[in-house]
């Protein structure tokens, strides 16, 4: 624009409350037209235009602070538009620092839509009206806050998680619920489940993230570490969320259980902290010392012979190694002891399916009793909530009340959960149990330790035996504290 008549300068400043405002573009340059065609009205030359998409319920605001800038190495600069009061602010410093400058160097503010200006001139009750305008503005910011606490914590109190979905999950419009996202969904649970093995570090398990493609909700960038253990630390995922910090039963869709949490909770507390090993032992991390009761720890010699000894974590034991040879004999031993003949085999699978009609039997009998209890906390919630609502029942009351009964539903359904895993899994697992002792002697060889001859002669080790035949192991806890061996599992 160019020289005004009477060589006055002015700034103009635009705001709307949001990005998404802007980016509706329904609010800036109409407040910019009308500004232009102000200072046009007064003879006034507009200098700078400065604009922000940010709310003025606080300080600090990019564009704001700019223009304050601006006026202050601009002295010749003596007029500010805008569109009206609530526009330039809501807050109380903002009106300090404006009072300051109409007082220090004959600012005049100029409020369009209002038909006001405001300089060091303007009498005390304009100066009041418009502390009384910025007032009422931060009042109805303040107002519009708490509607918006209290919508949430109704929300959250009815089960509804009030914020932008987690990563995993995502925001339905129409029910106004989140619900698992069908391609972060699945990602997530298996986070979950490679972290409960206690074998996978939050280095790995990013890069497993990465590879999912699963990003920040707002950076739109891969996952830290620090962000993977909060999605493995958060409730929401079987059920629960936290809010305003408590936590609050949801009514989503969980991605895991409960006990997929708990077991992915305890490795964290664990001391045992996950490591990349460098070898494959075929009995490592599997016994203990007969005579000390610690670990016992396999090593590699020559790059080819495997011994086994005790790591002697509580002081020197006397205990002297074990060669694998030895091992591979003693566990042999173990293994055709309680292998099981085909004639036995089918006598043990008659006594299952007996057993099983009774464990069903009991495992319905349960799940009739909790079903019955579960409905009854629904109805005692479905009636507290209306007595709430009607002022019945005080907020300190429901609130104690629904989540004591909301508790104790969250209970209930992990136990109906088990009690259905258990009975859908009873029969079939036993069968595979027996099976498996019928071929644990064949198990064994197969899984026997190989050696990878390289250029260099052997380098390196594959895993012993068989997933199945090391969780039978487990399962027998093995020990023998003999002179002949001092190892135990």
């Amino acid at each position: 624009m160019g020289l005004s008549l009477n060589g006055n300068q002015a700034v103009v400043y635009a705001r709307v409350s949001s990005k998404e405002q802007e980016q509706e573009g329904f609010s800036i340059p109409a407040q910019l037209k009308l500004l232009r065609e102000a200072a046009l009205r007064k003879e006034l030359q507009v200098a700078r235009e400065f604009t922000d998409a940010e709310t003025a319920k606080q300080a600090g605001r990019s564009g704001f602070n700019e223009m304050l800038a601006y006026l202050k190495d601009n002295p010749q600069v003596r007029y500010l538009l805008c569109e009206k009061t609530d526009r330039l602010s809501r807050n109380f410093r903002d009106i300090a620092i404006l009072d300051d400058l109409m007082s220090a160097r004959d600012l005049v503010i100029v409020l369009v839509k209002e038909n006001a200006e405001l300089s060091k001139e303007s009498r005390s009750h304009e100066k009041f009206i418009f502390g009384i305008k910025a007032l009422m503005a931060k009042n109805y910011i303040d107002n519009l806050s708490e509607e918006v606490r209290k919508g949430q914590g109704e929300k959250a109190a009815q089960g509804e998680y009030p914020s932008i979905a987690p990563i995993g999950y995502k925001n339905n419009l129409l029910i106004h619920r989140i619900e698992p996202d069908k391609k972060e969904a699945p990602a997530v649970k298996r986070l979950y489940e490679l972290h409960a093995t206690g074998r996978y570090s939050l280095r790995q398990l990013r890069q497993v993230a990465r590879e999912a493609g699963l990003a920040g909700r707002r950076s739109g960038r891969q996952l830290s570490k620090s962000e993977v253990e909060r999605i493995l630390k958060n409730p929401i995922y079987y059920g629960m969320f936290r809010w305003k910090g408590k936590i609050w039963p949801g009514i989503h869709e969980p991605i895991i259980s409960k006990e997929l949490f708990d077991r992915v909770q305890a490795v964290f507390a664990s001391l045992n902290k996950a490591k990349t090993r460098r070898h494959s032992f075929a009995f490592g991390n599997l016994m203990r010392c007969g005579r000390c009761g610690c670990r016992i720890t396999a090593g590699l010699a020559k790059r080819k012979y495997v011994y086994y000894r005790c790591t002697e974590f509580r002081g020197k034991c006397g205990q002297s190694y074990v060669s694998e040879q030895v091992l591979e004999s003693k566990m042999r031993e173990v293994v055709e002891a309680v292998s099981i003949g085909e004639e036995r085999m089918e006598w043990l699978k008659d006594l299952l399916r007996q057993s099983h009609q009774d464990e069903q039997a009991y495992h319905d009998a349960q799940m009739k009793g909790l079903n019955g209890r579960y409905t009854q906390l629904q109805q005692r919630l479905d009636q507290i909530y209306l007595d709430k609502l009607d002022g019945k029942v005080p907020t300190e009351l429901w609130e104690q009340k629904s989540a004591e009964w909301r508790k104790e539903q969250d209970e209930i359904r992990a136990q109906l959960g088990r009690h259905q895993q258990a009975n859908q899994g009873y029969m079939e697992e036993g069968i595979k149990i027996l099976e498996l002792a019928q071929r644990l002697v064949p198990l064994y060889v197969a899984g026997l330790p190989i050696q990878l001859v390289g250029r260099n002669g052997p380098t390196e080790r594959m895993a012993g035996p068989t997933g199945p035949f090391l969780n039978f192991l487990r399962s027998r806890r093995y020990s023998n504290s003999s002179p002949t061996s001092g190892l135990g599992a």
